[in-house]
């Protein structure tokens, strides 16, 4: 068993707080005089689902080796786990692997105090399906240890039932499969949630958030924003930020209208708008809708939305086991056929077509 720090081998603190706060969107104020002493150092496991997110693991881990720096012991120690048994790494979507500890190698009696469990995820986690991950997730949960997400690796941690009864986020890509899996969660279009013992975040960049505010909440604001600034990353986001808004602040500085009728249209995916009512609500007419998009876009607004849905449609498709007519109305289409004509002229597929080619299990052995 490998546990990286910064790098020498992980020493203890000592204090009883507890790990994650209920988190509604702000963190009381400490100062780093008045947290180092208090709070002992937290060990993460980082259990790498194949496929995924290399950028979203590396943001959380360089989060912790940069909270160690300067420090006379260490805050945070961490190590990856691989669920599949004698492979000694476990490759991301770009195909790079990084070495882990097996599973079967990891006694959850064993594991140091205020241990965090955090599954990482990628594009094909719905996907993915392993009973000892299952057995140990659970076994886990029952000894209060803190358990979350990464990415897409919310399926994961929700096919054990670990979120129910608290708030969770994932990539907007898996939102609509991701809600219709698990219909009872409490799921959220944030860039992260903090929520008593469990966590997620989108992934992506929002990683850097996610355990920026575990740096916060253990050492203070002023150690958090110290870290951030080392990456530029010049604001730590919270739960406040949605992910449907992101797309629409690409263009808030080019046309606050553009950027505001992108947003309206994000959100308004199942029951379709017209034009005309976007314009009005994004306070402009429809004819200078029409001109905006084409300059900033590239195409009219009602090719811009129609592409918009049929986008939500084939993620359903890949994501789901939804049958094709329950798709076309969640993404605003009358019927399966109204859905197949402009599905197939923009995908040159059916959707029947679509979702044999780009569904591929993913289960590990176990």
């Amino acid at each position: 068993m490998v546990f990286w720090t910064n790098w020498p081998r992980r020493s203890n603190y000592m204090s009883n707080l507890p790990l994650i706060t209920d988190y509604s969107g702000s963190v009381p104020a400490q100062t780093e005089t008045e947290t180092a002493a208090e709070n002992p150092a937290r060990h993460f496991c980082f259990v790498l689902i194949p496929g995924y997110s290399l950028l979203a693991i590396a943001g959380a881990i360089d989060v912790l080796r940069a909270a160690n720096l300067g420090r006379d012991k260490t805050a945070y120690s961490w190590q990856l786990i691989g669920t599949e048994k004698n492979l000694a790494q476990v490759r991301s979507s770009s195909g790079l692997g990084l070495s882990v500890d097996s599973l079967e190698s990891v006694a959850i009696e064993q594991l140091p105090e205020r241990s965090v469990i955090a599954v990482c995820g990628g594009d094909s986690s719905h996907n993915f399906s392993n009973n000892l991950l299952t057995h140990w997730l659970k076994r886990a949960a029952t000894r209060d240890i803190h358990i979350g997400s990464i990415s897409d690796g919310a399926f994961v941690v929700a096919a054990c039932g670990l979120f129910f009864g608290h708030r969770s986020t994932i990539h907007w890509k898996c939102l609509d499969a991701y809600k219709s899996n698990y219909p009872d969660l409490d799921i959220r279009a944030t860039i992260l949630e903090i929520d008593k013992r469990r966590f997620s975040c989108a992934g992506g960049t929002s990683s850097l958030d996610l355990f920026l505010h575990f740096v916060r909440m253990d050492f203070g604001a002023d150690r958090a924003a110290t870290i951030s600034s080392n990456y530029l990353h010049e604001t730590v986001r919270d739960n406040s930020i949605g992910q449907n808004t992101i797309e629409a602040y690409r263009y808030a500085s080019l046309s606050k209208a553009l950027a505001e009728a992108v947003r309206i249209m994000a959100v308004s995916i199942e029951q379709p708008l017209s034009i005309e009512s976007i314009a009005v609500q994004a306070g402009a007419t429809h004819r200078n809708l029409d001109r905006l998009f084409k300059r900033h876009i590239g195409v009219g607004p009602a090719r811009y939305y129609r592409q918009l849905r049929l986008a939500r449609a084939a993620s359903l498709l890949q994501q789901t086991g939804m049958p094709v007519s329950e798709v076309a109305v969640a993404c605003g289409f009358n019927t399966s056929s109204h859905l197949g004509q402009h599905f197939r002229k923009h995908y040159r597929q059916t959707p029947g077509e679509f979702r044999r080619l780009n569904t591929q299990a993913t289960t590990a052995p176990e």
